[in-house]
């Protein structure tokens, strides 16, 4: 079967952003010096375990415990080396510059209105993604198909491998170097995967696999993942339990269930995008992202920021239907930091609502989606 058609490459980012553009990384500069300037209230979880794991004595995963893949645990030591205030300074640097190079990326890759949507798209989580690492994975995301897209395909092999050695996430984006018969890149991240995955292990052990895959042995469901809101519903019970709220207790064969269900769902809308004359980079890549969230025993709040380049590529009604889930976390997040007491019930259906509106990414897809974009 021949290879889908794939859209023309533009020519690269236009010289010289636009009002609307520098409007958008003018509030951005605005949430980075909000974090800076150290704002009262506003939770520092991340600086704060950032901090304790970039302290702890000895190898991690060996002598203490990281629930974070070996290119996260390399941002975290680099960020979290002095004091809890220097580590959320040097984590909102980060999750700054790592903002704008994805959002370079997209222009790069796929031109100037795409690299416009992500800006739009992002503006909702930035009341606190800049307090978060998960931008770091999206930008060498970004940066690995765009690369690919632009024929330097070793370095967007090499950028989509950090990637998934930071989040693990970017992995299911692999296919669509193969949709795109970027065989050269493809090679190249499985090496370069492999490579860094063989590093993890000789300094971490088998066990700091597990550490990560299991978010350091917790036993309950996240309560925003797709079953966590359900069973917190139904029970009321909750805890805080290594870093996160979960509720319940994940039964032995729910992980491998939903491994299997999510490689189901991510074979499924990669095979049809094969079919269909669909920038992978769009929306099989945001499908197959989506896939991943929906199926998570773990679907914390940052983790949205995870679909925005593949929505911005996407554009069009991918692009509406993906802002969804990211307004409705940006809005919760408001309210959570201004102490507004929605109570459980209101928290829980807000939840399950973004959940049905990520769920509704993979359906549009599989379901009924078309040729193009």
């Amino acid at each position: 079967m021949a290879a889908p058609e794939r859209a023309e490459v533009p020519s690269g980012p236009a010289s010289g952003p636009d009002w609307t553009t520098r409007g958008l990384i003018a509030v951005r500069v605005l949430a980075l010096g909000v974090v800076v300037a150290g704002v009262p209230h506003w939770p520092d979880s991340a600086a704060h375990r950032f901090t304790e794991i970039a302290h702890a004595p000895g190898l991690p995963w060996r002598d203490s415990q990281v629930e974070y893949a070996i290119a996260d645990w390399i941002v975290i030591r680099a960020v979290g080396w002095g004091s809890l205030a220097t580590t959320r300074v040097l984590l909102a640097i980060v999750a700054f510059v790592a903002d704008l190079a994805a959002w370079r990326s997209v222009a790069y890759g796929w031109g100037r209105a795409a690299s416009t949507r992500y800006l739009w798209l992002g503006a909702p989580l930035l009341i606190f993604i800049y307090r978060r690492s998960d931008l770091v994975a999206v930008a060498l995301a970004a940066a690995g198909l765009a690369f690919a897209e632009r024929g330097r395909e070793r370095t967007g092999g090499v950028s989509l491998a950090a990637g998934a050695l930071t989040k693990i996430w970017p992995a299911v984006l692999a296919p669509a170097l193969a949709l795109e018969r970027r065989w050269k890149a493809l090679t190249t991240a499985v090496v370069a995967l492999a490579a860094g995955a063989l590093g993890w292990l000789v300094l971490g052990g088998l066990d700091a696999f597990t550490q990560v895959s299991t978010f350091r042995g917790s036993t309950g469901w996240e309560v925003g993942s797709t079953i966590g809101a359900i069973v917190w519903a139904r029970t009321g019970e909750h805890r805080f339990e290594n870093g996160a709220n979960r509720t319940g207790i994940v039964p032995e064969w729910a992980p491998p269930a939903l491994a299997l269900l999510t490689a189901a769902l991510v074979v499924g809308v990669w095979v049809l995008a094969r079919r269909r004359r669909q920038r992978p980079a769009g929306a099989p890549a945001l499908a197959a992202v989506a896939a991943l969230l929906v199926c998570a025993p773990v679907f914390s709040p940052q983790y949205v920021a995870w679909l925005l380049p593949w929505a911005a590529v996407a554009g069009g009604r991918w692009a509406r239907v993906a802002a969804v889930p990211i307004v409705i976390t940006g809005a919760l997040l408001t309210v959570w930091y201004v102490d507004w007491n929605l109570g459980p019930g209101a928290n829980q259906l807000i939840l399950t609502i973004r959940n049905l509106a990520v769920m509704g990414i993979v359906v549009l897809d599989l379901g009924w989606g078309r040729a193009g974009d």
